[in-house]
């Protein structure tokens, strides 16, 4: 009776044991993926600085060039910030100092005469005069 009871708490013990084994190995599992996908998230990120660098050291006025052929292809567009050449100057203050020092991105301006939005057509307006 004695020996039976023992062995019941031996079996117990062994039972707890191999539970936290199989959550030891759910969470060496779950580590591997985190580490994997760490991974994934630093190479993707030194492939970004890499691109950025490479932005970095374009000449001037190859950057002006390539965001001239960012310019809508339409001859009427109003003025957007969600579009270039507006859109260009909120990227980094390098691309805002090349777009607003390329006076061919702001040789053309649409104006829509509505009340809707004024106060942001007014700042595009502005701005796009000053560029020009």
């Amino acid at each position: 009776s004695i020996i039976a009871e023992h062995r019941q708490q031996l079996d117990a013990v062994l039972d707890e044991i191999s539970d936290l084994e199989a959550v030891m190995d759910s969470v060496k599992h779950l580590y591997q993926q985190v580490v994997k996908k760490k991974e994934k998230i630093m190479q993707s990120m030194n492939l970004h600085k890499g691109l950025l660098s490479v932005l970095w050291r374009l000449p001037t006025e190859v950057l002006s060039q390539i965001f001239n052929h960012c310019l809508p292809e339409t001859k009427l567009w109003p003025p957007s910030n969600l579009r270039a050449p507006m859109l260009l100057t909120r990227i980094c203050q390098r691309w805002r100092e090349v777009a607003v020092g390329t006076p061919d991105l702001w040789c053309r301006m649409y104006v829509q005469a509505d009340n809707r939005g004024w106060k942001q057509a007014a700042f595009c307006y502005d701005l796009w005069l000053k560029c020009s």
